[in-house]
């Protein structure tokens, strides 16, 4: 079985005993590490209009714990104390494909769960307060070192401080400390507070796992219920008695609500991959403009061959998030909140089109063994979620 990181566990040993159940210190995950990009490298991506950024000032000229939005600018930074604020920029896996290896090791994790790999830059004392996040995380300590402190158990209902932009805790009692060198890694669980803070000129890569929240599902089962034309019975009281008062909503009324729902629920496990697989691969807004590489015709299988004749090759867009399911008559390839159906013989490829990073010619020519998954790849080309790469490239 393979091991997980540079520890005595092996991948599954680690989702048994702490995925989503405790924290856990690797000394040295990644042995002898050096940041791959330079605090200044970080800093130009922040100034860039369409890249997610932020800088958080612990002690801000307009407030505590300021928070300024990019895209930031040589004066922002010109203006800032040697100490006590911090550099934060989202999804930089994207936009620096080239850093897409260190993602390498959590793969075992389904890719669908992923957010992304958000990089900070602080320099002394920098931090953003003690908080909790309702995602898991793996922070490795890229450059400098930073002082994590952290909580034994999970907060649920966190106590934050009022009027700020961020989640800042009111209250934070540390159980354990420890001081992260580069390469080192802490995985936190959901709602563990922690609080961290940099020792010296410092970068942390945070590694985030999203969950959808039960409301948001609720809402993905409920536009599937619609476009399936399911969920269409009504409330009905066969059983109904006199009422005392006739406006009164009695707890009869309820409970026949409650079961409406859970027969609409159970109407809805056809559809619940799909309407998961949908919003799970939705793309973020913030990453909209970098996504759209459509095409306008459909290449025929014909133009495709022709194109690889040339030596191109396919990459898969990393603006755009894949995911795929099978069942008993089929499987679905989802991408960038829409799905694609191909029957049970077209199955075994949705893996290769939706986990692979590059196409070359000799994966085309196995597809070409499925005529629908030799089709499906030109409508995914044609939706942007191929780009070809010529050899000069």
């Amino acid at each position: 079985m393979t091991q997980f990181l540079n520890t005595d566990l092996t991948q599954q040993q680690f989702l048994d005993q702490y995925w989503q159940k405790k924290p856990l210190l690797i000394r040295q995950a990644f042995v002898d590490f050096e940041s791959p990009i330079s605090p200044d490298d970080l800093a130009g991506l922040a100034c860039e209009a369409e890249i997610e950024s932020r800088l958080i000032e612990e002690k801000g000229q307009d407030s505590a714990w300021q928070v300024t939005n990019g895209p930031l600018s040589e004066k922002d930074f010109s203006r800032l104390p040697p100490t006590h604020w911090t550099l934060l920029v989202q999804d930089v896996d994207k936009h620096l494909p080239e850093l897409q290896y260190l993602l390498d090791p959590f793969r075992f994790i389904p890719d669908w769960r992923r957010d992304d790999l958000m990089i900070s830059y602080a320099p002394e004392f920098g931090t953003v307060g003690p908080h909790t996040d309702s995602y898991d995380v793996f922070l490795l300590q890229a450059k400098g070192m930073r002082r994590w402190q952290i909580m034994d158990k999970p907060i649920q209902n966190a106590k934050l401080m009022d009027g700020l932009e961020l989640q800042i805790l009111t209250a934070f009692s540390a159980d354990q400390t420890w001081d992260l060198q580069p390469g080192d890694i802490l995985y936190l669980p959901p709602h563990f507070a922690h609080h961290g803070v940099a020792l010296n000129d410092g970068m942390t890569y945070s590694i985030g796992f999203r969950a959808p929240r039960s409301v948001d599902m609720l809402d993905a089962v409920v536009n599937g219920l619609l476009e399936q034309g399911l969920g269409q019975r009504r409330y009905h009281d066969p059983d109904l008695k006199l009422v005392q008062h006739n406006s009164e909503i009695d707890q009869a009324a309820v409970e026949r609500l409650t079961q409406m729902l859970h027969r609409a629920i159970d109407e809805a496990e056809p559809i619940l991959a799909s309407a998961l697989g949908k919003f799970v691969t939705e793309t973020k807004s913030s990453l909209t403009i970098f996504s759209e590489e459509s095409m306008d015709d459909l290449p025929s299988i014909e133009m495709v061959t022709e194109k690889f004749s040339l030596k191109s090759t396919l990459q898969r867009n990393v603006y755009h998030r894949f995911a795929w399911t099978r069942h008993e008559t089929g499987g679905q390839l989802f991408m960038a909140g829409e799905s694609y159906n191909v029957d049970i013989t077209g199955v075994s490829n949705l893996a290769m089109l939706s986990d692979h990073n590059v196409l070359t010619e000799a994966d085309w020519h196995y597809l070409l063994n499925d005529e629908q998954s030799a089709n499906l790849l030109c409508q995914l080309i044609a939706d942007g979620g191929w780009i070809w790469q010529s050899k000069s490239d």
